[in-house]
């Protein structure tokens, strides 16, 4: 009976023996699985990726430096765009020029900098499956993510060239009606003086004047609202022609006041009447213009900067502003 109970109590020990036996083999066994189960390329297994990590971080630094540089052009050439368009209107067109200038080399800068930084991402690890057993996956992330802030920039010297066209455009046209006014001026002050022929020179420059502008009207036909241009040209013309035709009769008749002359004067009081007061419509043109392709251009322009600058941003390491 004692014997019984002894061997009983035996296996209730070798039993709880066993039990604890195998719960640490388990839980062994789990951690030898869980340590394993971790694929290369992953912040748990970063030891496996770190000697490839070492190699082209420094790279991928360097190509950051690239790509803030990139964007501070970009942010340069946003601001020379809204400038270009705002001083489109002025009278002094020198500004407007030497912005125009200057965001021309800078896109084109862009542009080549974008192409040498592409080829150099492109270079690095990253875009292969087997890249991932040698390099961790915040690399290659940060690889793909330049690259991708490289492709907000396509396009950006197209869109620069469409606003060199129409501004140029634009300025070219102010230029024109401006010099048109200031020589019908003088034709107009020569004919006071009774330089009649002097006059009916000075008025044949001033209608090429207007054929000039014409041109530049037709070429902005497809893409703008041309209706107040097409206004403000009638009615110069009008004015240029009755002028003309009042030199001519003064001219012809000596300087003396005929029928003829008389005429004249009443279609020239009229054509005058009807000319605008002043160069506020000329406001109206630019701004007609700048519906036709300048302000979609200027957009297209900062939307890039923007999306860029927010990569850039969360690109940079922490702390990176100084904070």
């Amino acid at each position: 009976m004692i014997a019984t109970a002894r061997r009983t109590a035996r296996f209730a020990v070798l039993g709880l023996v066993w039990l604890v036996v195998i719960v640490v083999m388990a839980i062994g066994g789990a951690g030898v699985v869980a340590q394993w189960s971790h694929p290369p390329g992953t912040s748990a297994r970063a030891e496996l990726t770190w000697a490839g990590d070492r190699e082209v971080e420094p790279k991928l630094d360097a190509a950051l430096a690239e790509l803030e540089v990139i964007g501070g052009e970009v942010d340069r050439l946003s601001v020379l765009a809204r400038g270009a368009l705002a001083a489109l209107g002025a009278d002094d067109q020198e500004p407007f020029i030497a912005a125009l200038g200057e965001g021309t080399t800078i896109a084109r800068a862009i542009e080549s900098a974008v192409s040498v930084l592409r080829t150099d991402l492109q270079a690095l690890p990253g875009h292969s499956a087997t890249d991932a057993i040698r390099y961790g996956s915040d690399a290659r992330a940060r690889r793909a993510t330049m690259l991708t802030a490289l492709e907000t920039t396509q396009g950006m010297a197209r869109s620069w060239l469409n606003l060199t066209i129409g501004s140029q455009a634009a300025s070219n046209l102010i230029s024109l009606l401006t010099q048109h006014d200031l020589t019908v001026a003088e034709a107009a002050a020569q004919g006071r003086a009774a330089q009649y022929d002097q006059a009916l020179v000075t008025l044949a420059g001033a209608i090429a004047i207007l054929d000039d502008a014409t041109d530049i009207r037709d070429d902005l036909l497809n893409t703008t609202d041309v209706e107040t241009l097409d206004s403000w040209l009638s009615r110069n013309r009008r004015y240029d022609e009755a002028l003309t035709t009042l030199y001519t009769a003064l001219r012809d008749s000596g300087g003396l006041v005929n029928d003829a002359v008389r005429e004249a004067y009443r279609e020239e009081g009229e054509a005058r009447a009807d000319l605008p007061p002043d160069l506020r419509g000329l406001v109206v043109i630019v701004a007609e213009i700048g519906r036709g392709g300048l302000n979609q251009a200027v957009i297209a322009i900062e939307q890039a900067r923007g999306r860029l600058s927010l990569i850039i941003e969360a690109l940079a390491p922490a702390g990176a502003d100084g904070s």
